[in-house]
């Protein structure tokens, strides 16, 4: 019998993983590399940021914490969804994680089942794709070629839908591509999903600051 699960044996090994740890060796080798695989910023965590965790251990703040996230931080995610996009929510719609890629397993996990299908629009970030089949269920990649900007089209998203169909996973600005949805864009999926409304959208908004003029960010909930 097999030690690990064999839910293991269809996920492939990290090629961002794999591409820092070939950096770290040619710069232990003397070589000047620029890194352009992990998403991590070439400069310190803010000081301001720094000083408030600080301030918040000294202040006692080391014990467990509401598993969904503390109160104020919940209404600080609010506002910020009020002042940034137009959009309200109430605290008991907001849950907090660790991390984006903790959220976007922890809904799959919570949403999947065997035989479930989830829709990656491709380019797409290296995870997606594995964390559905840890979770026992297929992604379904719809490729989105140069010709079209990186993006989904409501055609295809519309074609790649299917009675299993659970979810769609939309990225936007996309990683690794950049490309940004725009409104008209995103209200042309938004009619798809609507006449499938089995069909959920999970809205990875990571790089909504990382926008450049004339593109304008939009969320799926904006429209």
């Amino acid at each position: 019998m097999p030690f690990l699960s064999s839910r293991l044996a269809g996920v492939k090994p990290s090629p961002t993983v794999a591409l820092t740890a070939r950096v770290a060796e040619l710069r232990e080798a003397g070589r000047e590399v620029i890194a352009l695989g992990a998403g991590e910023p070439d400069f310190p965590t803010p000081e301001n940021i720094r000083n408030a965790a600080k301030a918040a251990m000294d202040a006692g703040k080391t014990r467990y914490t509401a598993p969904d996230g503390i109160a104020e931080l919940k209404d600080a995610v609010a506002g910020k969804f009020r002042r940034e996009n137009g959009i309200d929510y109430a605290r008991s719609e907001i849950t907090v994680g660790v991390g984006g890629k903790h959220v976007i397993y922890n809904a799959l996990l919570a949403t999947l089942d065997p035989g479930d299908e989830v829709i990656v629009p491709a380019p797409y970030w290296v995870s997606y794709p594995d964390m559905v089949r840890l979770c026992g269920a297929e992604p379904v990649i719809v490729e989105c070629g140069p010709d079209q900007g990186f993006r989904l089209g409501p055609a295809q998203l519309e074609a790649a839908i299917t009675p299993r169909t659970k979810w769609l996973i939309l990225n936007s600005p996309g990683n690794p591509s950049g490309a940004g949805y725009t409104r008209p864009e995103l209200a042309g999926l938004a009619e798809v999903l609507l006449r499938h409304p089995h069909v959920w959208c999970l809205s990875d908004d990571i790089y909504e600051h990382i926008a450049y003029a004339p593109y304008e960010f939009a969320t799926l909930a904006q429209v």
